[in-house]
């Protein structure tokens, strides 16, 4: 009996966990839909910016600070990881990027803008990384690691926008213009579906044509999707533009805003990577702790079954001597 009394306390406590699982499954799921939907309708802005400022760039005489190129001797590195866990291995994936990236920073040195591309000029040893993390996992790691954390963001969640997230873009912008730093970098999980992520490292400053297309490539367009974008870009070629007050006014005011998108939707991208990486898992654990329910039903009612069978076998031994 006291076996039966066993299985049913482990039957109830596993029956709990997973009504517990499947609630946070079910929230997982809702926020995810919610923010692909964000990143989706941030797509089209973000073409169409870059395309207007590829239009101005190509014209004007002057260079923008965003877009001067020069040798990196000192990198701005933004981590994005959750502030929670129960998400898998979402995390650990990223940060082992990042950390592989900077015991090796050969990569992370190289500099890029348009079709232009400096080799580093120092020893990958003597270059310095300043780290800003946005979530507390990625603030954890850092510090376990004791690498060069600066600044730490971790108020952000599904629903912040992009005013919120501007804080951390003007950090970079800030230091770029002022050549405290030489190359920003993101880190961040790239939402590819609800069963597929991966982690990614883009370079935002100085501005890079072949990152910010390769960073609208890898958003997981549908065709439908891809064909609307080139319908878009071909509109905007078409297109004929008068540029008040001028086009470095223009161009001065449109590049930070690419600069925060971008870093907005690496933003949106973690965001719904985490999620869809927790609904799964979660999914994974309700369904374990089914099983586990299914076992522990066959051992109750076997256990169950053969407590009945001794009393039973027990009353028949007590009227055969009672008989007798």
């Amino acid at each position: 009996m006291s076996n039966t009394k066993e299985l049913k306390a482990r039957l109830k406590s596993i029956r709990n966990t997973r009504k517990i699982t499947k609630a946070m499954e079910m929230v997982a799921a809702s926020k995810m839909k919610k923010v692909i939907n964000r990143a989706i309708r941030t797509r089209e802005y973000t073409q169409t910016a870059w395309e207007i400022l590829t239009k101005i760039s190509e014209s004007v005489d002057k260079i923008h600070p965003l877009l001067m190129i020069r040798p990196v001797k000192k990198v701005c590195l933004i981590v994005f990881t959750s502030n929670k866990g129960l998400c898998g291995g979402l995390n650990n994936q990223l940060l082992r990027k990042v950390n592989t990236n900077l015991k090796n920073p050969y990569n992370l040195l190289i500099n890029r803008t348009h079709d232009r591309k400096i080799l580093p000029k120092i020893d990958p040893k003597q270059a310095v990384f300043e780290i800003v993390t946005v979530g507390k996992k990625g603030e954890e790691e850092m510090i376990r690691l004791n690498r060069n954390l600066i600044a730490v963001f971790n108020d952000f969640n599904e629903q912040s926008t992009l005013s919120n997230l501007k804080p951390v873009a003007k950090m970079a912008i800030d230091g770029y213009v002022a050549k405290k730093y030489d190359k920003v970098v993101i880190a961040y999980t790239d939402f590819i579906s609800t069963v597929s992520n991966k982690p990614r490292l883009r370079q935002v400053l100085p501005v890079s044509r072949k990152d910010l297309e390769r960073q609208l490539e890898e958003l997981g367009r549908g065709v439908s999707e891809e064909q609307e974008m080139e319908e878009l870009k071909a509109e905007v070629e078409e297109r004929y533009y008068t540029f008040e007050p001028n086009k470095e006014k223009i161009l001065e005011m449109i590049l930070p805003k690419v600069v925060e998108s971008q870093i907005y939707q690496a933003f949106l991208e973690s965001q719904a990577a985490e999620f869809s990486a927790r609904m799964l898992t979660m999914k994974n654990a309700s369904d374990t702790a089914m099983d586990m329910i299914k076992s522990f039903e066959f051992q109750y009612n076997q256990a169950r079954q053969a407590a009945i069978t001794s009393e039973l076998a027990e009353i028949s031994a007590g009227m055969a001597v009672l008989n007798d």
